[in-house]
């Protein structure tokens, strides 16, 4: 039972022998493209998610499928001309295939959360420029759990925030799509009058 870990930490940093190649040598072609591999599919996750969250893919799947390709691609055949050279040069280790093994679920992990921070759906961006805690409409009726949102098929981009207490006018938003960059803007004179009486 003792001798337990220190086989498993004594596995983890012993040299493996590599697969030989035709010409009898140490050939760390295989070693290199798996590792390429991987990171190649955890770089095309990460793209995907990207283009999911920015509409890219929506918008021009053509256009996104190539961006996400390449984004596997190009840095994956990079990747696996680095690794053949590092592993002939230091050597084969169990512990690198564990390590490359935890950096790619980590960043596959991660992907959605970053992509959809920066390319943030419509109501999510209304919370951080106007209506969440310490903005300039968070204590107000036009906070989101205090109104009713719709969007307009006449005018695309176009969010009515309109509050459900009585008597109110509607704030109506320009640039309000999933995965836009462009900032929030009053549509008309009644919004652009709501933002100056909250100081936004």
């Amino acid at each position: 039972m003792t001798d337990r870990p220190t086989r498993t930490t004594t596995m983890l940093f012993r040299k493996l022998d590599p697969p030989i190649g035709p010409d009898g040598r140490p050939a760390y072609g295989l070693p290199a493209a798996t590792l390429a591999a991987l990171a190649a599919t955890t770089l095309a996750v990460a793209a995907m998610y990207a283009a999911l969250a920015s509409r890219f893919l929506y918008d021009h799947p053509r256009w996104a499928s190539a961006a996400i390709a390449a984004a596997a691609v190009l840095p994956g055949a990079g990747i696996f001309l680095l690794a053949r050279r590092v592993l002939a040069r230091y050597g084969l280790y169990l512990w690198q295939s564990w390590a490359a093994a935890v950096v790619a679920a980590t960043l596959m992990y991660a992907a959605p959360g970053w992509a959809y921070g920066l390319f943030p759906r419509v109501d999510d961006r209304y919370e951080r420029e106007l209506g969440g805690p310490g903005n300039c409409l968070h204590d107000t009726p036009y906070n989101l759990m205090r109104a009713s949102t719709t969007y307009t098929r006449d005018h695309p981009g176009r969010m009515i925030v309109e509050p459900l207490q009585n008597g109110l006018p509607a704030l109506r938003l320009d640039n309000a799509v999933n995965g836009g960059l462009r900032h929030l803007t009053p549509a008309d004179a009644t919004a652009r009058r709501i933002l100056a009486q909250h100081d936004c």
